[in-house]
């Protein structure tokens, strides 16, 4: 006598709920609700070099070496 496998209720449920989601997500229901867009401005005055970072950080090393 075969036996039959039973499939879990909960992995079922998620497996719908998920399949569920990715569709309207797919759909454009939830088009906006899963992405995240960044809206950012940079200006020239606000990029720091490597050359000018290392500087800063060696003038502060040298101020802690100094204070003690």
């Amino acid at each position: 006598m075969e036996t039959s496998r039973h499939i879990s209720f909960a992995i079922l449920t998620f497996t719908v709920v998920a399949a569920g989601t990715l569709l309207l997500e797919h759909t454009g229901f939830f088009a906006d609700a899963f992405r995240t867009e960044i809206l950012a401005r940079v200006d020239a005055g606000d990029v720091v070099s490597v050359g000018e970072a290392v500087t800063a950080r060696n003038v502060s090393a040298s101020d802690k070496a100094s204070a003690r």
